[in-house]
């Protein structure tokens, strides 16, 4: 049975290497106190910082998060990412928060917390995975791999809208050709949902500092990609674009 050091070591090898070929399973049978330690200790070993936080609620209805790495993530334009282990894009609306939010605070009062925000943007999230089959992973094993988050290209204009999503459709386009096309739908419900359910239960590591970037969610689910090509979202007048070399 593999230890936590080993589990650790082999997500670090997978990344150095640009490999997706980690046996997911053993990592199934974490527990989230473990799978966060090994989050944790494969971006320091890595010399990462975060430059988001991906926020997500799992299924006892905790919130948890991810990090994800400052080496890949820019703003929209003339940013590029390459790596043979994306898996898709989602497009997302995330926050920016303009005070510190503790605990304590957010399960006080949720108005509290969404009074710490100090203004949201469109970005892309750029997916992907160490594991040969995340399928295999389980929910703590899926954080323990950053929840999928690879790297992440922003609008950095303020978004009008705030966290409304109504009536917002989702376009994506991909190497020259449409791959999605529908109204907006976020996967926890709300573009506030796991940010708030995050707040309520947050990992040490990764406290809520005025400056934090979350981002909150897919409007679109995970749209699968694969090769290279030019990326182009749109939600309502924003738009984010970037290079897969």
């Amino acid at each position: 049975m593999p230890t936590e050091a080993d589990l650790t070591q082999q997500l670090i090898e997978a990344q150095r290497a640009g490999r997706h070929d980690v046996d997911a399973v053993p990592y199934a049978a974490l527990d989230r106190a473990a799978a966060l330690r090994i989050q944790s200790a494969t971006m320091g070993a890595l010399n990462e910082t975060p430059a988001l936080l991906k926020t997500i609620v799992t299924p006892d209805g905790l919130g948890a998060c991810a990090p994800i790495y400052r080496s890949r993530v820019g703003n929209s334009g003339a940013f590029q990412l390459s790596s043979p282990t994306l898996t898709g894009l989602e497009v997302e609306v995330g926050l920016v928060l303009a005070s510190d939010l503790t605990t304590e605070v957010a399960n006080r009062d949720e108005i509290d917390i969404i009074e710490a925000i100090s203004h949201y943007f469109v970005g892309i999230e750029v997916c992907g995975t160490r594991y040969a089959d995340r399928s295999l992973s389980g929910v703590n094993g899926g954080l323990a791999d950053n929840a999928s988050a690879y790297g992440y290209v922003i609008d950095p204009t303020h978004r009008d809208a705030g966290a409304d999503i109504e009536n917002y459709d989702v376009h994506l386009e991909f190497a020259g050709r449409e791959i999605w096309s529908a109204p907006g739908k976020h996967s926890f419900g709300t573009v506030l949902n796991s940010f708030i359910a995050y707040a309520k239960n947050q990992n040490p590591a990764f406290p809520l500092k005025a400056g934090t970037v979350v981002t909150t969610g897919s409007l679109c689910g995970l749209v699968p990609i694969s090769g290279t090509g030019h990326v182009v979202g749109r939600l309502g007048n924003h738009a984010v674009s970037f290079d897969i070399t």
